[in-house]
């Protein structure tokens, strides 16, 4: 095979190989192409970012002296990700798996011993990773069939421990790099280190549930206390100082019980609308969708905005945890918008999706650059989004944002039911 961690092995091999850096790629993908090439194999490298065609080249011609003859001999192919995987601009997942199957059959014919082949997935954009994650589980059916050996190379910084999962799950063996040096996972080990992954995860999901709950629960006790005891306290306070005014022995006198009286009118008021903000009590006595129409209109009478509420009228049964998560972040996208978007229409539809509840929130605002968010944040609205992304994740939920500078925004949340 040419790569010490992964020793010999039979035609109909696929590998993952998790890599950081370019040096990584040359590391596994120059003594692997060597071997092959010394062993009668035709080999065909498909690069993309960090390492290009013709840095690829320059990194194997200094490990096999007369690669130009292998080159010129049709033995030896080097292309980027533009010539093979997405040729005339688009990924199609029947044509690239004919693509190999005729260059197979052709080795073969021409009298190679078997192909053996790489591809860097730099190049694969969010959206068609299912559509690759298919190809990859059909071409690792192909490849145990023929001789071939293949080596797909990932990139650790674009993906998450789902995606770590699913790739590892379409490969025979997964190369990763530990202590500077190449490990290799079998199939089994990585089976038994999936389990364990996801029962951190299970705990780590189990964990955040009881904090939000205990969470919840605190919230809930400090509104009923407010409102059963410090507001009532107050508003009897008013009273007998309105009474008080009206025997006042001087108009000076009466006119400072007054201003009293003024200032705790206020700080009922305000306080009523703290208390709202910590639990609201529609949330809990009238449901999640009500919650959110009676905050939607909190928000235009106290802000002049004009508001819309849509919901689609199917029972929804959620969680406790789930429910909380999603009103407070809708109160925190509530707040971005008011903050940052100097918007004039706020727009909430929620409907049920399968079994998912979706919600969608849309502004006429100046808008910004979503991509940047998703990538490392945008201010503070950017931290704002992805503290909410993460909150949903954990809940098995999903946020996605669709925004450009002076076109608004829309953010559309989705989170599990009961069923």
């Amino acid at each position: 095979m040419g790569i010490r961690a992964l020793g010999d092995v039979p035609w109909g091999t696929h590998v993952c190989q998790f890599y950081q850096t370019k040096d990584d790629l040359i590391d596994i993908l120059v003594p692997y192409f060597k071997a092959g090439l010394e062993s009668h194999e035709f080999c065909l490298w498909v690069t993309s970012e960090p390492l290009r065609a013709p840095e690829a080249k320059e990194a194997l011609a200094k490990s096999v002296s007369d690669l130009e003859e292998y080159v010129r001999s049709g033995q030896m192919e080097i292309l980027s990700h533009n010539e093979w995987y997405l040729k005339q601009g688009t990924f199609g997942q029947k044509r690239i798996l004919k693509g190999w199957s005729d260059k197979l059959e052709k080795s073969l014919t021409d009298g190679y011993e078997g192909m053996r082949i790489a591809g860097n997935t730099t190049w694969l954009d969010k959206k068609l990773w299912g559509n690759f994650n298919d190809y990859e589980k059909e071409i690792n059916e192909v490849i145990r069939k023929y001789r071939m050996i293949a080596i797909c190379s990932y990139s650790l910084h674009d993906l998450g421990i789902l995606e770590v999962i699913q790739v590892s799950n379409n490969h025979q063996y997964a190369l990763i790099k530990h202590g500077g040096k190449w490990k290799l996972v079998k199939d089994d080990e990585r089976k038994l280190a999936e389990k364990a992954l996801l029962a951190d995860k299970a705990r780590l999901k189990s964990l955040v549930s009881e904090s939000l709950l205990a969470e919840d629960r605190k919230k809930h006790s400090i509104s009923i206390r407010v409102n059963d005891q410090i507001l009532q306290n107050l508003a009897v306070s008013k009273m007998k100082l309105e009474m008080l005014s009206e025997s006042a022995p001087s108009e000076e006198f009466s006119r400072k019980v007054n201003d009293v009286c003024q200032l705790l009118s206020t700080t009922i008021r305000d306080l009523n609308a703290l208390t709202l903000e910590i639990n609201s009590p529609v949330l809990h006595e009238l449901g999640f969708e009500k919650g959110v129409d009676s905050l939607l209109k909190q928000i235009e009478r106290k802000h002049g905005i004009t508001s819309k509420f849509r919901d689609d009228g199917q029972v929804k049964h959620l969680g406790a945890d789930v429910r909380d998560v999603l009103f407070q972040s809708v109160r925190e996208l509530f707040t971005n918008v008011l903050r940052h978007a100097h918007a004039h229409i706020l727009k909430v539809s929620i409907r049920k999706f399968g079994s998912q509840i979706q919600i969608r929130i849309e502004d006429d605002g100046v808008g910004f650059n979503a991509s940047e968010v998703n990538q490392r944040g945008a201010g503070q609205r950017g931290f704002g989004h992805l503290g909410i992304a993460t909150r949903l994740e954990e809940l098995g939920g999903h946020l996605e944002i669709d925004s450009k500078p002076g076109h608004g925004c829309r953010v559309t949340m989705t989170a599990p039911l009961i069923n």
